[in-house]
């Protein structure tokens, strides 16, 4: 049996830490979760429906205008009433016009959770259910580029402007809710008897664009200059 005095003396300075520790795994970092329920795409507003009226279709309606108050002038000899009549009427034709395409492409909402897509109080449709898209764009301006995805289904078509007269594009939520939403449908380039394996849709069916192309344009909307999908 060994003597406890015989044991060795402990180390004189502190005992130094391994200077090798265990590198702990750090924890795979949370995706951001996109939102749930009904979420607004953009923001409409009463004015949004002339968003692409371009020059040369504000040019022509003041000549239209000036035409009716000479036409009417002719008529009654009075040039103040024949003034007050034509901005009677064009303010009456510009409400009209505004109404009734507002009421054509109202506000888009989106619901990820059901996988579902809406325009203001319209009936809902399934994300599935939407084939076809159509990029519009139009210059304005001074260099400028409105860009305007309209996606259809069976009786059913909403539009979400993707670049205003302002150049501002959709919030990054609205964004990434409807990339998500896109990559949902069915949309793919139309064929035709003539061409059934859709080698010259983007000849046949100018401005549609398939899905990928789609996502592309929301998520990198193209400003003035930039290249459009080839079927533009």
């Amino acid at each position: 049996m060994s003597d406890p005095d015989d044991a060795p003396a402990p180390p004189d300075g502190p005992t130094e830490p391994d200077p090798t520790p265990a590198d702990p795994t750090p924890a795979d970092p949370t995706p951001a979760e996109l939102p749930h329920g009904w979420v607004r795409i953009g923001e409409r507003r009463w004015w949004s429906t002339w968003v692409g009226a371009t020059t040369a279709f504000t040019f022509l309606l003041a000549f239209q205008g000036v035409n009716f108050v000479f036409r009417i002038a002719e008529v009654t000899f009075r040039w103040d009433l024949a003034l007050l009549i034509a901005v009677a009427v064009t303010a009456g034709i510009f409400a009209v016009v505004t109404l009734i395409r507002n009421a054509r492409a109202p506000q888009p909402w989106v619901d990820l959770d059901t996988g579902r897509l809406r325009a203001g109080d319209r009936q809902p449709i399934p994300l599935a259910q939407i084939d076809r898209a159509v990029l519009t764009t139009a210059p304005v301006g001074k260099g400028g580029r409105v860009l305007v995805l309209r996606v259809t289904a069976k009786e059913a078509r909403v539009e979400f402007i993707l670049r205003d007269r302002q150049d501002a594009t959709l919030d990054p939520t609205s964004t990434a809710v409807l990339v998500e939403a896109l990559r949902r449908t069915s949309i793919a380039m139309p064929t035709s008897i003539h061409d059934p394996s859709g080698r010259f849709a983007r000849y046949n069916f100018p401005g549609h664009v398939d899905r990928d192309d789609a996502v592309a344009l929301v998520e990198h909307p193209p400003a003035a200059g930039d290249p459009l999908p080839a079927a533009w």
